[in-house]
């Protein structure tokens, strides 16, 4: 079945490092058929390979007033506000053509915030849910799992706060926030898709049965 604005569904998914938000978005997007976006977005925009996407992945969600500099595939770290322009042209282009999509993170809850079909959600969970995640996905001690954590959520909240007026995690900005350790990440994306089916019935609809 075509896709039409009248069913059109944009799902902004904001999360901490390790809460398993990516997952969460992975399974809504199984059950409600939608591409899922987050460092992928570089290669949808044609800007990098499939072996360059790490490496700029690093960059892509980074404040813009970072110093240090390195070269990929004609981009360099004073590049970022460059690079966030150019992901959230690419968000506004689908949203205007009445595409449905999740996206991870790039400021989607602000960027797309004119868009009614738009539904915000923020995850969350404590330490002793995200470190071992860490820890087993990256092979990593609990130590440098600590680091890696608080890394990539000062990164996140940097860019978030550097380009959006709110600020990221704050839950007046975000339709619903969830712990995602209290539910575990299936349980969390079920209760997320029942949110989506209440608020929005007829698209939910649409959506689970084309």
């Amino acid at each position: 079945m075509e896709e039409t604005p009248n069913h059109q569904l944009i799902i902004a998914i904001d999360r901490e490092f390790g809460s398993g938000g990516k997952e969460i978005a992975t399974l809504i997007g199984g059950r409600l058929k939608l591409p899922v976006f987050e460092k992928n977005i570089l290669q949808s925009l044609g800007i990098a390979n499939q072996k360059d996407v790490q490496d700029l992945y690093y960059r892509d969600e980074s404040p813009r007033w970072k110093l240090t500099s390195r070269t990929v595939k004609g981009l360099t770290n004073s590049n970022e506000a460059a690079l966030a322009a150019m992901e959230f042209d690419f968000l506004r282009d689908k949203a205007r053509n009445g595409d449905s999509f999740i996206i991870l993170g790039h400021c989607a809850e602000e960027v797309l915030k004119e868009y009614p079909c738009m539904v915000a959600f923020f995850v969350s969970a404590d330490e002793e849910f995200k470190l071992p995640r860490i820890m087993a996905e990256h092979g990593l001690s609990r130590e440098d799992a600590v680091a890696m954590m608080k890394r990539h959520n000062w990164k996140r909240k940097n860019y978030h706060n550097s380009y959006c007026e709110h600020k990221w995690g704050s839950s007046e900005n975000y339709d619903l926030c969830i712990r995602s350790d209290k539910l575990g990440t299936q349980r969390s994306a079920d209760l997320l898709i029942k949110f989506i089916a209440e608020k929005y019935p007829d698209i939910f609809d649409h959506h689970v049965n084309k």
